[in-house]
């Protein structure tokens, strides 16, 4: 096995983890330069409370290179150049209600009047999937769906309980070459209105809900954005919503070299909210 998370040999060997900030992170080692992948390649070990998990094989996919599962997630030396595969809208739409099964969207209800919430569900194309699960799609501006970023939440807390899995890997279409593009992508379409930027999707829907003069998108986590993704939306009003603590400094770094002006919102900053801490969170705490 080429790749594997790396075994604990003392605190040097725990990391700071992409999305719950604390030091329980494992990486993945690849065995034949006894190098680290990128550093937000790999494994929370608070599997209940985080569940953070990027494995080798979402890291080469998103760099663009088929990936050889006979060979444990060695990637192709040439890149795909065959167009992204999608997944059939019909799908997308059909997931689009039965929200009274839908944790997420029972939880959101406490913060807005539920009409609101599954109006922006709609909008954003937040589904419903088996077993109270919700389905945050990924739909282009030409309307093409490529994957869905599949969870469970707890309904009281709004929390993410230890479940992550991917439309792409449940529909099970053969060759699928995924292409993923930001959460909310499809709203982009409008040029007009500025458009703010949050880590995760949850962000996202609680950012439409209470800052609806933006179209918002998210990106996945705080290592996903890049002064690349960043660079494409040059042309549109952009803010950046990061947690609080390090993803502002990050993000902020990464805003100071855009190509064009981006602004860093720093609601979060000037809160007593701790280290991590998102939009959602803001938003929870003020109800509570």
């Amino acid at each position: 096995m080429r790749y594997s998370l790396e075994k604990y040999k003392g605190r040097s060997t725990r990391h700071d983890c992409p999305r719950c900030r604390l030091r329980v992170f494992t990486r993945y080692v690849d065995h034949k330069t006894n190098n680290y992948l990128s550093d937000h390649v790999g494994r929370c070990n608070r599997v209940e409370k985080c569940a953070y998990h990027f494995t080798p094989k979402m890291y080469f996919e998103q760099k663009g290179y088929m990936v050889d599962d006979s060979d444990l997630f060695v990637p192709v030396v040439k890149p795909i150049s065959k167009p992204p595969s999608c997944i059939d809208r019909k799908l997308l739409f059909a997931s689009l209600s039965q929200y009274h099964k839908n944790n997420f969207a029972v939880g959101l209800s406490r913060y807005s009047p539920q009409a609101l919430a599954i109006e922006v569900l709609q909008k954003y194309y937040v589904g419903t999937a088996k077993g109270n699960k919700t389905i945050f799609w990924q739909v282009n501006q030409q309307g093409q769906v490529g994957t869905g970023k599949v969870m469970q939440y707890n309904a009281a807390t709004l929390k993410r309980v230890g479940y992550i899995n991917w439309a792409h890997h449940i529909v099970k279409q053969k060759d699928f070459n995924l292409k993923q593009v930001f959460f909310g992508a499809h709203l982009l379409a409008d040029e007009s209105t500025p458009v703010a930027i949050a880590e995760g999707e949850k962000n996202a829907i609680f950012g439409a809900l209470y800052y609806p003069q933006y179209n918002w998108i998210a990106v996945g986590s705080i290592e996903m954005l890049n002064l690349q993704k960043l660079n494409a939306l040059n042309g549109y009003e952009v803010t950046l919503f990061p947690d609080k603590g390090k993803a502002f400094q990050k993000w902020s770094t990464i805003a100071h070299k855009a190509s064009f002006d981006v602004s860093v919102n720093s609601i979060l900053e000037d809160t007593d909210l701790s280290e991590g801490d998102d939009i959602a969170d803001l938003v929870i705490h003020l109800f509570t």
